[in-house]
């Protein structure tokens, strides 16, 4: 029996619930289309911006004419330019001491930020969108399952692990719930949202803000150029020490399967969290056994290649069948998985041994800078 199956895997319309992430530098999205986006403004910077990198902005920062962006993209700027408002906002509060910067930013009273980075895209990072694109990825996961569910009638396998007893279980699950229902939260691209990221995703999107609301003070003449950049740096310094990257969802989930200890292990938990809906959690716990981060265990899900997806799957010991209805638990954010590409890549992961699920697992461990330099070479060594 496989240890999907021991996990007491629930279906959902004969899906199961299975939770999705993504990688650190992710892959590209599309195909290279001769009239999108960034293929004039990005190129003519190619120097600064890898290839891969353009392609993937071209899809995330499209020509207001073109049509609207899919699910997957949407819930991306939506984290995007909702954590980057939310910094827009801190800053300017604690700007507002300086009247001479307070009377600049009044002639900008809607936020700035957002729209500078639409317009200058080659300002964001592959390994920050990597990781906005993770949230979004969640987020639509949640949101096509809906919340977790209850069971009235009777003791599910959730509550038998986390035992109405032990306060601190129960206070780190709340957390956890608690974080993944802001990230439910709808609105526009620029709709406030809590910045609960990982301090150095944190500390780039600050610096984005903060240099974009540089520029437009600068460019005020209300005060000199030169006295802006400390005051500016100032503010988002107090920013910075105030984060608190523990706050996110991610966070609390791997807070949960930390209080837990050798209860973690328990084969059944995988299940419950599946069946309860816990998309984290069960990454979490993904993270925990096959060693690795429970963001890239979930990163590999929503944007890995597909290769990996089936390393994954298999090193969790995942059977034919385990396999098949991930792939299909995992097109709301994978639409290339039709029905046909789902028995292609069901085919292919009949012929992946343990062994070699291992392997590619042991590989995905090093460090992300260290794979995507090995990547390039053996791309450029043919």
């Amino acid at each position: 029996m496989s240890d999907f199956a021991r996990y007491g895997l629930v279906h959902f319309n004969d899906v199961p619930f299975m939770l999705a992430d993504m990688s650190a530098f992710s892959p590209l999205i599309g195909p290279t289309q001769a009239d999108s986006w960034p293929m004039a403004r990005v190129m003519a910077g190619m120097s600064a911006v890898p290839v891969g990198h353009a392609i993937d902005l071209a899809f995330f920062f499209p020509d207001e004419e073109q049509e609207r962006h899919d699910a997957l993209v949407a819930e991306t700027r939506r984290h995007l330019g909702g954590c980057l408002t939310a910094i827009e906002i801190g800053l300017r509060l604690g700007l507002e001491e300086t009247p001479e910067i307070a009377a600049a930013l009044a002639q900008w009273p809607h936020p700035v930020c957002w729209p500078t980075l639409c317009a200058q895209p080659t300002l964001l990072g592959p390994a920050l969108l990597a990781h906005m694109r993770m949230r979004g990825g969640i987020s639509l996961m949640l949101r096509q399952f809906g919340g977790p569910d209850g069971n009235p009638g009777g003791e599910s396998e959730a509550e038998a692990l986390f035992p109405a007893d032990d306060p601190a279980l129960g206070d780190a699950l709340a957390a956890l719930m608690l974080a993944e229902g802001r990230w439910l939260l709808t609105g526009a691209d620029d709709q406030p949202m809590l910045p609960d990221l990982p301090a150095h995703f944190f500390s780039e999107l600050l610096w984005t803000a903060a240099a974009s609301l540089a520029a437009i003070i600068q460019r005020s003449g209300l005060i000199e150029p030169d006295a802006v950049v400390p005051l500016v740096e100032a503010a988002a310094g107090r920013l910075l020490m105030r984060h608190d990257e523990a706050a996110g969802p991610i966070a609390a989930a791997d807070r949960l399967v930390r209080q837990l200890g050798e209860r973690a292990d328990a084969p059944e938990l995988m299940g419950a969290a599946l069946g309860q809906r816990r998309f984290l959690l069960f990454a979490a716990l993904a993270g925990r056994r096959l060693r690795m981060e429970s963001g890239q265990a979930a990163d590999i899900l929503v944007t890995g290649p597909m290769a990996h997806v089936a390393a994954l799957c298999r090193a969790l010991g995942g059977s034919d069948a385990d396999y098949r209805h991930l792939l299909l638990a995992l097109r709301p954010v994978r639409p290339s998985l039709s029905d046909s590409a789902i028995v292609g890549e069901a085919m292919r992961y009949q012929d992946l041994t343990v062994a070699q699920a291992d392997a590619v697992m042991n590989a995905l461990r090093a460090p992300a800078a260290l794979r995507a330099r090995l990547d390039h070479l053996r791309r450029i060594g043919g």
